[in-house]
Order: structure tokens, then C-alpha cells, then sequence
């Protein structure tokens, strides 16, 4: 995938397609790992990884990713 460098401000930046976002599931305010290769000029993006508190109850956290993702259908695009 291509994309151009733009100006914002007086720094640099790149846009990122929404469908890459989602995959990603990215949003504004994400805070996203920039990994830079000099040697190879690469540069990756990854997804930060946050532990889960012990207190936590992950199970009912799982419910309602299902629940959200068993009514996609209805609350699609409601964070446009």
C-alpha cells in the first residue's frame, strides 16, 4: 500500500486508511509502537500491548465483545 507524506504543521505524517485502522483496531488517541530500521529504511507500526489487571473479570469482558460483535450489523459505523 502507497501513501504519500503531508504536511501537518511544520512536521511530517502519513494518513492511514480506515480499513487499516479497523483492522488494527485503532482509534484517534491509540497509542501505537513506531519501530525504526535505519540500515533497511523500514518502518513498522504495531499495536501496544497492554496486560490485563488480575481484578479484571476477562470472561464477562469476552461476553460483551461477543454481544458487540453479534450486533455489529445494527451499531456498524456508529463511531464515524
Amino acid at each position: 500500500m502507497r501513501r504519500k507524506i503531508i504536511r501537518v504543521g511544520s512536521s511530517r505524517g502519513v494518513l492511514l486508511p480506515r480499513e487499516v485502522t479497523r483492522a488494527m483496531s485503532w482509534d484517534f488517541g491509540s497509542e501505537i509502537e513506531l519501530n525504526m530500521n535505519k540500515e533497511k529504511k523500514e518502518l513498522t507500526l504495531s499495536t501496544i500491548k497492554v496486560k490485563i489487571p488480575d481484578e479484571y473479570n476477562t470472561d464477562m469482558m469476552n461476553e460483551i465483545v461477543e454481544i458487540l460483535n453479534e450486533n455489529a450489523d445494527v451499531l456498524g459505523g456508529i463511531d464515524d
